[in-house]
């Protein structure tokens, strides 16, 4: 077998396990099983007990490379060079491979990391122009008040006079009164950023500022700002623009320059990464491919867990096994069965039909019982109620408040639709049953509304 990442994940995606010409176990699935060798199924779906595979970093069986303690074992390699296409050694040791160019500097020799040159900087996007054109460019964009034009001119400038320093530009903008001033800030950049001045020096300290104006545009920039002309010039001299620094960073240090499975420290456990989790058996440390939990039938029938069918068709009476009951929150039973208030649902399990307890409304036999929520008497509902309105129990749906209604209220009239309604889509007083009332605003779930849904007008 071979070591290297890249050619076993080559054997991995020949075999056809995922699926992606048509495959898949319902659909023809004509590979072999990257577990058992078998056709006919995938790995997923493989009843064989996971082939035990070595660690990769040193080679003995029992544990993956995430968990070896082991020291790192160097192994023959078998793969093939994708360089030279020659087999037996890896890219980074190929004998017929170009030398390695530094990403920094572009020179031979050295990697970014240990490079100390100044990054040659890249102008092949920019025009050719002479630097008197490019300067009468400037000109011409700070007349216009454009900013992005401006900069690109600069950029011609700078291809034409590699030369220039910032300091030499801020200088010559003052001597013509040109509308454009450079501006030296200390900003805070991310560790992988550094500025860069025009030379390609990096670690300068400020960053180099395109304005219009010398006065800062915002008050909480004048702490930054520079004090005066000569404090700004001194800041150019050792400014430059954001770039990234091109080194990486290590997640176990936080230092520059490797990554994390090279960094010789020791390693240190870390809250905010990521923590390696099965889907399986949500347990922590291993992958789903190498869960040794029996994988359960995402499809299988929620009632019984048998594969076939769903619970809609499932011919097994209803289990409470897996389900959380409304009343408690606990599993084990349903809200009809809570012994904390179950029953009828709502209001100390009572009816909402006829407001006996022990059973649902959908389940009731009885007739409907009229309570009226005016003088809280059986067999009228309240706007048949003969005695006189206790305003007490009325809501006034604009101010919330108890003891009037809309009508009389003496507050401002609440522009928000769903002001007042806090005791349902009605707004109406108080549920005269169990816990149905509120709807429509008439006497409870016992009488539908009629008078337009409002609890004020119900009367």
């Amino acid at each position: 077998m071979s070591w290297d990442n890249a050619a076993g994940a080559a054997e991995d995606y020949s075999g056809g396990d995922a699926g992606g010409g048509g495959g898949g176990e319902g659909g023809g699935f004509s590979g072999q099983c990257f577990n058992c060798g078998q056709t006919g199924h995938s790995k997923q779906s493989c009843t064989e007990p996971p082939k035990p595979r070595p660690c990769y970093n040193c080679g003995e069986e029992g544990h993956s490379k995430t968990e070896c303690t082991n020291e790192r074992v160097e192994r023959e390699f078998t793969g093939t060079c994708h360089l030279c296409e020659e087999v037996g050694h890896r890219a980074s040791d190929c004998p017929s491979g170009e030398p390695r160019t530094c990403n920094n500097c572009k020179e031979e020799g050295h990697t970014t990391s240990k490079c100390k040159n100044p990054r040659k900087i890249d102008y092949s996007g920019v025009e050719e122009v002479a630097a008197e054109e490019a300067w009468a460019q400037i000109m011409a964009a700070a007349e216009d008040h454009d900013l992005d034009d401006v900069k690109e001119a600069a950029l011609k400038y700078f291809k034409a006079c590699p030369e220039t320093t910032y300091v030499d530009m801020e200088k010559g903008f003052r001597s013509q009164d040109i509308k454009v001033y450079l501006i030296g800030i200390e900003k805070e950049l991310l560790v992988t950023y550094t500025n860069m001045d025009l030379q390609g020096n990096l670690n300068k300290k400020y960053t180099v500022n395109w304005r219009f104006s010398d006065l800062p545009h915002r008050p909480r920039e004048r702490e930054h700002w520079p004090s005066t002309p000569e404090e700004n010039l001194e800041r150019l001299a050792d400014a430059g623009v954001p770039v990234d620094c091109g080194l990486p960073k290590c997640s176990n240090c936080n230092e520059l320059g490797h990554i994390y499975k090279n960094c010789d420290q020791e390693k240190m456990e870390n809250a905010e990464r990521a923590v390696l989790r099965c889907y399986n058996c949500e347990g922590e440390g291993h992958r789903i491919r190498d869960c040794k939990e029996p994988r359960p039938d995402r499809y299988a029938c929620r009632n019984c867990g048998k594969s076939g069918h769903g619970s809609k068709e499932c011919p097994e009476p209803r289990s409470a096994a897996n389900v959380v009951c409304k009343v408690c929150d606990e599993k084990g039973h349903f809200a009809k069965d809570c012994p904390q208030g179950g029953g009828g649902g709502g209001g100390g399990g009572a009816c909402h039909n006829c407001g006996e307890e022990g059973h649902r409304k959908q389940d009731c036999t009885n007739e409907r019982v009229l309570i009226c929520r005016n003088c809280d008497e059986v067999g009228h509902v309240s706007r048949e109620c003969p005695k006189p309105r206790d305003y007490s129990r009325v809501k006034c749906s604009n101010c919330s408040q108890m003891g009037h209604t809309k009508v009389r209220c003496k507050e401002p009239i609440v522009e928000n639709a769903d002001a007042g309604q806090a005791n349902g889509y009605g707004g109406g007083g108080g549920a005269e049953t169990s816990g149905e009332a509120a709807y429509g605003g008439g006497d409870g779930a016992l009488e539908p509304a009629q008078d337009g849904g409002n609890g004020d007008s119900a009367w």
